[in-house]
């Protein structure tokens, strides 16, 4: 097994990869042209809600 394996994929602001610090070195910048724009509106759209420690992810209701 690699140490290189792929955990987790993020969209990251300028300030989030600020906060993460030095240490984070594998951002991979993308144009803003907007290509995630319906994934990100669909994103918006769950609901989450506190359960125990965790959290449920809930899709949107639909009217």
């Amino acid at each position: 097994m690699t140490d290189r394996k792929i955990v987790a994929i993020g969209l990251l602001t300028q300030a989030d990869l600020e906060r993460l610090g030095n240490s984070f070195r594998d951002a991979i910048p993308i144009n803003d042209d907007h290509i995630f724009a319906d994934l990100l509106d669909r994103l918006d759209q769950i609901e989450v809600e506190p359960l125990g420690r965790g959290i449920v992810l809930m899709p949107p209701v639909k009217a």
